[in-house]
């Protein structure tokens, strides 16, 4: 699986190396009037690896990969892990922006927690959209993950201006929960994978 991560690491870097830099750019200032921070860690850790599948899907890469010595199951979990990565990444960079820009270079919790909270969101957005798209493909199904990619992107923006708003005003109780919505989104996206791989052996079997 080292391999296929390491495709999609090249692929990434050749077709959206100035993607990643505004991710990085915008992740590093938090706090804006927009919420633009947290809304490129949702970028991050949808559009991205969305837009890898897209690249793969024209290259024709499933077929190819048929072909090689890896299951189906390694080329789905391996997307999956690159997503993670994706959003992680971006969650790295909010968090060192927090700690540079925040009074004393301490940042709040509900901050953080706010953060887990999005995740969580990108984690679940995951464990819906993946196996849709391993099953008709980001071409054929273009028009939908389009609307439903704008949609997502919307209501998180939303989301977080929500979240912000409720750990300011209950943060005793929302805090503490973050690390429990985080796991529980990241068991239901674990148990999306062998959805996803289903879907992509009647793609391309």
């Amino acid at each position: 699986m080292k391999a296929l991560l390491y495709k999609d690491f090249c692929v990434l870097w050749k077709q959206m190396k100035y993607i990643l830099f505004l991710v990085a750019l915008f992740c590093l200032i938090p706090n804006q009037a927009l919420n633009l921070s947290l809304f490129f860690v949702i970028y991050a850790g949808i559009m991205i690896p969305m837009s890898l599948m897209a690249y793969d899907e024209r290259a024709k890469w499933d077929d190819f990969a048929a072909m090689l010595p890896y299951s189906t199951r390694s080329v789905v979990f391996s997307r999956y892990v690159f997503g993670w990565g994706a959003a992680l990444f971006g969650a790295l960079m909010n968090v060192i922006g927090l700690f540079l820009f925040s009074p004393g270079h301490l940042p709040a919790g509900k901050d953080l927690a706010m953060l887990l909270y999005v995740l969580a969101v990108i984690l679940v957005a995951q464990a819906l959209f993946f196996p849709y798209l391993f099953r008709v493909g980001v071409e054929k199904g273009r028009i939908y993950m389009m609307f439903f990619c704008i949609l997502i992107l919307i209501l998180g923006a939303g989301l977080t201006a929500l979240l912000g708003e409720a750990l300011s005003l209950s943060s005793a109780s929302l805090i503490p929960a973050a690390p429990v919505a985080l796991l529980l989104a990241l068991g239901l996206c674990l148990a999306s994978v062998p959805v996803a791989q289903r879907q992509l052996l009647r793609r391309v079997g």
